[in-house]
């Protein structure tokens, strides 16, 4: 009896513990997935210069992290920002966008200020004039475009995604007039 009972328990016990071509197979699968997203969130050239326009090719993910974080652009050039969220989570809960901020705005203050703004998309009303440039704030497979012109004095200007807490969390870059 004490074997029949060995022999019945011992393949269960096996079958509790996991397969391991199916845990390989998933550790592939989750492997190819963070492969695609990373694929999706860098793009090939995401600084380009078609006809004298800066083109950016920007994308925001799940984790906070914008795809790039420092370009250089002409004084006075026209600059293209095509942008993208490439995340999952809901735009209530992990909205991006890019605002670009004038010389010598304090950022943090910027992004305090935005956290209360949640009617008009994390844009601050009484801060507008902080600001050069920004797109909507995006939920998922979302992507906005807009155009702007790059300041007439060289400089550096940041840029930020006004969701609550991205900023801090590490979203955020530099846009460089030379």
């Amino acid at each position: 009896m004490k074997v029949f009972y060995f022999a019945l328990v011992l393949p269960l016990l096996f079958t509790a513990c996991g397969d391991s071509a199916s845990d390989l197979s998933q550790h592939d699968h989750d492997h190819k997935h963070l492969q695609a997203e990373a694929s999706e969130a860098l793009p090939i050239n995401p600084v380009s210069v078609i006809g004298g326009v800066t083109v950016l090719e920007m994308t925001g993910s799940d984790r906070m992290k914008y795809n790039l974080e420092a370009f250089s652009v002409p004084a006075g050039s026209l600059v293209k920002l095509n942008f993208r969220n490439v995340g999952k989570m809901p735009k209530a809960a992990m909205g991006h966008n890019v605002v670009f901020l004038k010389a010598g705005v304090d950022s943090g203050a910027f992004a305090t200020a935005a956290a209360a703004a949640r009617d008009s998309e994390y844009i601050p009303a009484q801060l507008v004039d902080q600001i050069l440039a920004y797109t909507k704030l995006l939920g998922p497979g979302e992507n906005d475009t807009i155009e702007f012109t790059a300041p007439a004095l060289s400089g550096d200007y940041e840029f930020l995604c006004s969701f609550p807490a991205h900023l801090f969390a590490g979203m955020r870059g530099v846009m460089t007039v030379e």
